[in-house]
């Protein structure tokens, strides 16, 4: 399967942020930026089908007391080609949940081809925003 039309962009925009992670003691990381809900980054310590790690980044808002992500992505990262594979995407405001890849009763991998380029967009949107807010891998939580 080929790379996602952002996937080397979106690489070279999370990759400070995903070195900041995988050098932390807990593998996960929570950056500040003043005015915004924190950005929260983790290594689920899970690999996909082709053996690159899985990671999350997600903003949490509060609802009636309870976390809800707004929202949360996972998505592979191939450290090796600097490419980025979006996995799933979720906003609780919304009720919506989505995975791009999935296996089907027999356990054949499936994965959809409208919503792998849909949230390779979207990512690529997201860490616009998230740049151009002043997010950076030097405002952390320690």
């Amino acid at each position: 399967m080929k790379p996602t039309k952002h996937a080397r962009t979106n690489y070279k925009m999370l990759s400070p942020f995903l070195e900041a992670v995988n050098a932390s003691e807990r593998g996960h990381m929570k950056f500040h930026s003043r005015g915004y809900m924190p950005l929260s980054m983790e290594s689920l310590g899970v690999t996909d089908y082709k053996g690159r790690p899985i990671f999350s980044m997600t903003h949490y808002g509060y609802q009636n007391g309870d976390l809800m992500a707004d929202p949360d992505m996972t998505f592979a990262v191939d450290f090796s080609t600097g490419e980025i594979d979006p996995r799933t995407y979720q906003n609780d405001y919304m009720g919506i949940y989505q995975e791009v890849y999935m296996r089907d009763d027999v356990g054949r991998l499936l994965y959809s081809r409208r919503l792998r380029p849909e949230l390779d967009d979207f990512l690529w949107h997201w860490l616009k925003n998230i740049l151009d807010q002043g997010f950076s891998p030097e405002a952390h939580d320690a």
